[in-house]
């Protein structure tokens, strides 16, 4: 699985949309309304289906960020 971020075209119906692309396999983790964002997880070969949902404008991969912990040498 891989994380992505699919953005939703502002002219799109975001529950259609959100329900789309669970069908197409999309693990939808948080649903960013205000700002038509789907945050989730698909399996890699998954993505294609998901940029050909009708009203996504966008996938792209998320990137995790850590930090380290409280005995960890800081760079």
């Amino acid at each position: 699985m891989v994380a992505v971020l699919v953005t939703v075209a502002a002219s799109a119906d975001l529950g259609r949309v959100v329900a789309e692309l669970r069908g197409a396999g999309l693990v939808v983790e948080r649903v960013l309304g205000e700002v038509g964002v789907v945050v989730g997880s698909v399996e890699r070969g998954g993505v294609a289906a998901l940029r050909g949902v009708s009203g996504v404008d966008g996938v792209e991969f998320g990137s995790g960020v850590g930090v380290p912990g409280p005995g960890s040498d800081v760079q």
